[in-house]
């Protein structure tokens, strides 16, 4: 007859015995009846490969995380979207282009308020914005209206002209907080508000599409915004955009060669 006083002696501190050794637990069973059990360390056992298995299992495996993108990659990737492709970027000059002719693109009386809107462009340009900005300003203004003529229905000469300046400023880094001027002055000299509105409408129709590429903040580069535009950029920003792409090239070939 089976001895239940030997039952109780083995089974007086069960989890204690399981759990003292280690992963690897015996269970002894004599008639289907459980008589023993006690743990062991797997590492040394034969069952240490079902171990390393079930590991696999449990903690799936590490993957290494990708090289930094090396700056000059950086560099070049942002430049395309400031210039619009690499083909763009290539072309780039820091050469001063001329102011375009309104009579070239302009009716004088279908396009009143485009022809307003220039005007107040011009007083922007001489009180508060840099020089070079007048073949810019010009040159987005007249993209806006090739795009939208019926925009200068949709918006006061004054909010239009706001845009534009909001586009161009920040293209150029000319306004905002890291820019000499602010939103708020612009604004008030047009007697308008909301200038950051302004710009997000004139900013749809100008602005090439494409992936954003953050500012390569190691590389020193301009807080731009990427406009996708060279037309769009004063002589002096693609001066610093001309020497950032020529040294990026030049970090390019050496990493290559």
């Amino acid at each position: 007859m089976y001895d239940h006083h030997h039952d109780t002696l083995l089974w007086r501190e069960p989890r204690e015995r399981l759990h003292e050794g280690g992963r690897l637990s015996h269970l002894v069973f004599v008639d289907g009846r459980l008589v023993d059990a006690w743990s062991e360390h797997v590492e040394d056992s034969t069952y240490a490969d079902v171990a390393r298995r079930h590991d696999t299992d449990l903690w799936p495996p590490v993957v290494q995380a990708p090289p930094p993108v090396p700056r000059h990659e950086q560099a070049l990737r942002w430049l395309d979207c400031v210039a619009g492709n690499r083909e763009e970027l290539m072309a780039m000059t820091g050469s001063p282009v001329a102011l375009p002719r309104l009579r070239d693109h302009l009716d004088p009386v279908a396009d009143e308020a485009w022809l307003v809107a220039d005007e107040l462009l011009g007083d922007l340009r001489e009180t508060l914005l840099p020089a070079d900005l007048a073949a810019p300003l010009r040159e987005c203004l007249l993209l806006v209206r090739d795009r939208l003529p019926e925009l200068a229905e949709r918006m006061t000469p004054a909010r239009l002209a706001g845009g534009v300046a909001w586009v161009v400023g920040k293209a150029n880094a000319a306004i905002g907080p890291e820019g000499p001027v602010t939103q708020v002055r612009i604004a008030d000299l047009l007697g308008t508000t909301s200038l950051n509105a302004c710009g997000n409408n004139v900013l749809g129709h100008v602005r090439r599409l494409g992936w954003d590429s953050a500012r390569p903040w190691s590389c020193g580069a301009p807080a731009l915004l990427a406009v996708g535009r060279v037309e769009l950029l004063a002589a002096s920003v693609r001066r610093d955009l001309v020497e950032l792409r020529d040294t990026s090239l030049a970090e390019q070939a050496r990493a290559e060669g």
